[in-house]
């Protein structure tokens, strides 16, 4: 059989690829890539990933894998792999045989081919949204282990199914490219209907995110994601994991951080401030929203001129697992899903202790109201209730910015006067305790310029006239050491 696939990439706007590389398989397993020539010459020619310099000579890969992880970024993941073994057989399952036969819509600008003088590969015929019951019917019968069809064989030929352990393929509707993510055998909520609305709640964080919309297929949800890998003229972006910049990096990914994430945007993005800051927001996200699954190859950087734009987010959702810990390091207390352990190591993400709490409580103004944003988007008050059991944004808020009282008392404008410790803190209220039993909940809008609004922290508050006259926090005074004599 052919030990040598070759490398071909589509360059930046291109709408046909070229040449660039070699890869040789040695031993059944192990693959050494190489420079074409004539990618070495071109002028559009870049290097493929930051641990696979343009120069001549063979890279062997990392011990422990058998491929560069910029090529294992194109190929196959679990549900793919399932694809081709029970679709097409392949009478060897070699690495370079899974990417060969991953075909030509695959994730990013990478394409293979048994050819270095042509282009070999299954033409891209994108699915359209009118095919997607067909498709359900294939996604089902693969998960279930059942024989298909020459129909169902014809639906899921190569390039029609992208990476991931759940059941999804490409799709073309409107003129735009999406992956269709199905319902899953054995699922106990409406997944795709929780998937949507977590992407629908991160942009309203801020949070970069792809389109997506739902829509309905044997009366089961089917969500579709635009691919942000593609452009609307059908050229392609060159794409790399976060695993594969750490690997670059030579970290260890036994014991990878967000930070260390944000590190790679510093050294290898165009907006290395900004990309850190979207790596902080999505890792709150993730602690609140108990998405566990946050591994450094759900997250992911877009080549763009020669440097690593950090990509539109992606597989955003409660996992509704309650295992108590990230997939990545959050902060000092390693993977303990906290608001204190996020904000821990907020240097690393080019952020001041003041700017990201300030952003942490952004986000949770925007995240408590989770449950109404996802009713709007399209999930069932049964799988909402489900959600709630997991989802830790009110243990967050309280957990980080103190419990309000069940009784409160709105503060006497016109000649009131307050003063007492802070007890609990929101976007837009101050809750002070003030004796008596008594809860004052002061307009934080009043209070902006008031330094060092913290629970736990003394106040001291005056209105005169229907306005505030006066307001401050109240250092406790420092204790002195008696001396010796």
């Amino acid at each position: 059989m052919n030990n040598e696939l070759h490398v071909w990439i589509y360059p930046p706007g291109a709408l046909t690829p070229k040449h660039c590389g070699t890869l040789d398989l040695i031993g059944g397993r192990r693959c050494l890539f190489s420079y074409s020539e004539s990618w070495l010459n071109d002028r559009q020619g870049f290097e493929l990933s930051p641990d696979l310099p343009r120069r001549a000579g063979a890279f062997e890969p990392e011990p422990g894998h058998d491929l560069h992880p910029i090529f294992e970024d194109a190929g196959p993941d679990r549900w793919g792999r399932r694809v081709i073994d029970t679709a097409f057989r392949p009478e060897r399952r070699s690495p370079i045989d899974y990417l060969a036969l991953a075909g030509e819509d695959r994730i990013g600008a990478l394409g293979f081919s048994w050819s270095a003088e042509r282009y070999e590969t299954p033409k891209d015929q994108a699915f359209y949204a009118a095919e997607l019951e067909a498709l359900v019917g294939a996604a089902h019968a693969i998960e279930v282990h059942e024989p298909i069809d020459e129909r169902l064989r014809r639906l899921l030929q190569p390039g029609r199914s992208v990476g991931g352990a759940r059941p999804k393929a490409i799709v073309q509707d409107g003129g735009r490219y999406w992956i269709a993510k199905f319902p899953a055998e054995g699922d106990e909520v409406d997944v795709s209907a929780v998937e949507h609305a977590s992407l629908r709640l991160a942009k309203d964080c801020g949070i970069d995110v792809p389109d997506s919309r739902l829509v309905s297929i044997r009366d089961k949800s089917v969500l579709l994601v635009e691919r942000f890998d593609r452009e609307r003229s059908g050229a392609r972006r060159h794409f790399a994991s976060a695993k594969t910049l750490l690997v670059a990096e030579g970290l260890d990914l036994e014991g990878v951080a967000y930070a260390d994430l944000a590190e790679v945007a510093r050294r290898f993005s165009p907006e290395p401030t900004g990309d850190s800051r979207q790596l902080f927001q999505r890792m709150v996200f993730n602690v609140v929203m108990e998405n566990t699954d946050d591994h450094e190859k759900n997250h992911a950087f877009l080549n763009h001129n020669g440097k690593w734009k950090l990509s539109p987010a992606y597989d955003l959702q409660p996992q509704l697992q309650g295992i108590g810990y990230q997939q990545l390091i959050v902060g000092s207390q390693a993977h303990e899903p906290s608001i204190e352990n996020a904000l821990s190591h907020a240097g690393r993400f080019m952020l001041t202790s003041a700017e990201a709490s300030a952003e942490v409580e952004r986000l949770l103004g925007v995240l408590s109201e989770w449950p109404e944003k996802f009713r709007r988007a399209g999930v069932s008050e049964r799988d909402l209730e489900v959600c709630k059991q997991f989802v830790l944004v009110d243990r967050q808020l309280e957990a980080a910015y103190g419990t309000v009282p069940d009784v409160v008392a709105q503060p006497n404008t016109a000649h009131g006067r307050y003063d007492g410790r802070i007890v609990a803190l929101r976007p837009d209220v101050v809750f002070q305790a003030v004796g008596g039993g008594e809860t004052v909940a002061h307009p934080r809008a009043a209070l902006a310029g008031v330094a060092d609004l913290k629970v736990g922290a003394d106040l001291k508050v005056a209105y005169q006239n229907g306005q505030l006259h006066d307001a401050q926090t109240i250092q406790p005074p420092k204790s002195r050491g008696r001396s010796r004599g």
